[in-house]
């Protein structure tokens, strides 16, 4: 029930722990470059198309990290198909892709249980999170240079976008 949430768990760290994440932190700005010049080089590609997005934070001085995913957005109007039928003929493509929702923290049981609150959280509506979860599209977050499988990848949605019409 409470899974996700973060209750009762312990995330303290070990000493070999550490100084694993010391020696792996040296090597983060490199890594976090390579990925994202990954995403950059397909992302360039398929957000020409109608109905794509992705993230944006509207500021200049905010440079976009990626962790476990290339996620994009799509806006179903504008595409002229629904997130289903994108994935389904994405997916026939060999794009790994799905109809991913993230799980709303907001949402979760520990909120409204009041045995965990001497006062109780006031939990406004979020839409956007709702909105967020019904147009996702996940692409794998590719980690390094990959341009064969990103042009793959590109044509994929070039090909679905193409036929759009036919798919219903």
């Amino acid at each position: 029930k409470y899974n996700g949430t973060g209750l009762g768990v312990k995330f303290r760290m070990h000493p070999m722990a550490a100084a694993l994440a010391r020696c792996q932190l040296k090597g983060l700005d490199e890594r976090n470059a390579k990925g994202a010049a990954q995403v950059c080089r397909l992302n360039d590609r398929i957000l020409q198309l109608p109905g794509i997005y992705e993230q944006t934070s509207g500021r200049s001085d905010v440079k976009r990290l990626h962790y476990a995913w290339n996620m994009l957005f799509i806006e179903e109007k504008e595409a002229g198909m629904s997130r289903a039928t994108a994935v389904k003929a994405l997916k026939a493509e060999g794009v790994n892709t799905s109809e991913f929702g993230y799980r709303l923290q907001h949402k979760c049981d520990l909120y409204k249980d009041a045995q965990w609150w001497h006062h109780a959280p006031v939990i406004p509506e979020l839409p956007n999170s709702d909105k967020a979860n019904a147009t996702a599209l996940p692409l794998p977050y590719f980690t390094s240079e990959a341009p064969e499988l990103v042009d793959q990848y590109a044509a994929a949605f070039e090909k679905v976008w193409a036929n759009r019409n036919k798919l219903g």
